[in-house]
């Protein structure tokens, strides 16, 4: 850096990007909670839900892979504002759609939204704190849950208001935009890679160890983002609970991966990401079997609370390992990183569904038990994950 140049304002960079995990938490995790009232109304079966579901995804997976490179060329200040307005329109768009195809062009919009701003926010907070990489990752990534914990408050609240899914989407679609504005007056990096000159993606793909940790951060997206979508519903149609019980469901899930990832922030960042790896797959392997089989409503949700502290270990310690491994790299990786992270998402809840449709839902949900382990199987190759910082 110049010596110039006024230092960066690291904490309020940090304290942003913490409330744009938040805002992100909301693109993924409303659709979920909301999913039995929009189904009912658009006359869902399985298949069409899990494809609803999927949708943001698809965005989020586009988004991601376009924002890594002009992140790169461009900086990330201009991308955040506009990560704002595209979740803003995206759910004003889903509030007022009279058909599904607009529902479901709404749904892409947040997606794409949401998925400009998980490509950049990493990489700032790992380029403003390099000497903590893996802490920080995990911090910010702690707010997703949170932000999770925030969303299922403020959606029973208003549903015991009788307010209805629409008028939270339009509610929603206003709180985001403070995010962009925050991001439009900070001062921010101009590049997020170390040194001059930056690493190439076709010499990053060329990487064993890249590749290792791209097939690991899909499975775990795979093990995340398919439970915790489904989980109110899951709950509401195995377990015969109401529309509350199973949001209170889904609330447990992100108050057990907030734990994880704060105590990970704290003190298991001491640890090699290897062993991390191993007992949370084995913890979401567990829960997931566990929780497919017939049991009291409150056992089910123990189990997948389970899956929740497991999980929480795998995005953000994969994404810090791939910095430290690769701190050249710039945000280009941490597109490509993410980009397969959501693919995930859209693949694991897809994945229930059409189980779901010629099986049924209990055992859509064990057949994601074989995620964690194909992931644990590429992440504890002593080439793939180096100790994190």
């Amino acid at each position: 850096m110049n010596p110039a140049t006024p230092p960066l304002p690291r904490r309020l960079i940090l304290a942003g990007a913490c409330l744009g995990m938040v805002t992100l938490s909301f693109a993924v995790n409303i659709p979920a909670v909301c999913l039995t009232s929009i189904g009912r109304d658009f006359a869902f079966d399985a298949a069409g839900s899990g494809l609803f579901l999927s949708c943001s995804f698809w965005g989020l997976f586009v988004a991601i892979l376009a924002t890594g490179p002009l992140g790169d060329r461009w900086g990330p200040r201009v991308l955040l504002i506009a990560s704002a307005g595209f979740q803003t329109a995206g759910f004003w768009t889903a509030g007022f759609a009279a058909s599904r195809p607009i529902l479901f062009l709404g749904a892409f919009l947040i997606g794409v939204g949401a998925g400009m701003s998980d490509a950049l926010l990493t990489p700032v907070v790992c380029a403003v704190y390099p000497e903590a990489r893996n802490r920080v990752s995990n911090l910010i990534h702690g707010f997703y849950p949170i932000g999770t914990l925030i969303t299922i408050g403020l959606i029973l609240v208003l549903f015991e208001l009788h307010w209805s899914w629409r008028w939270i989407y339009r509610l929603i679609g206003l709180i985001c935009l403070p995010y962009g504005a925050v991001f439009a007056i900070l001062s921010l990096p101009g590049r997020m890679h170390s040194g001059t000159d930056r690493m190439g993606s076709r010499n990053l793909l060329r990487q064993v160890p890249f590749l290792l940790l791209l097939g690991g951060i899909f499975l775990a997206g795979v093990t995340e983002l398919g439970p915790s979508q489904w989980l109110p519903a899951y709950l509401e149609k195995v377990s015969s609970v109401g529309k509350s019980q199973g949001a209170l469901g889904l609330l447990v899930f992100g108050v057990t991966m907030a734990t994880g990832r704060l105590m990970n922030s704290w003190v298991f960042h001491r640890w090699d990401p290897r062993r991390l790896f191993l007992i949370g797959g084995l913890l979401c392997g567990a829960g997931l079997i566990l929780a497919a089989i017939p049991a009291p409503a409150v056992l089910t949700v123990v189990c997948l609370a389970l899956v929740g502290l497991g999980v929480s270990v795998f995005w953000p310690t994969i994404l810090a390992c791939a910095g430290n491994r690769f701190p050249q790299a710039g945000a280009s990786m941490y597109s490509a990183l993410t980009a397969a992270g959501n693919f995930g998402g859209v693949a694991g809840p897809l994945l229930i569904g059409l189980v779901a449709q010629r099986c049924g839902l209990r055992w859509g949900m064990a057949v994601l038990s074989l995620a964690p382990i194909l992931a644990i199987a590429l992440l504890v190759r002593r080439n793939s994950t180096p100790h994190t910082t």
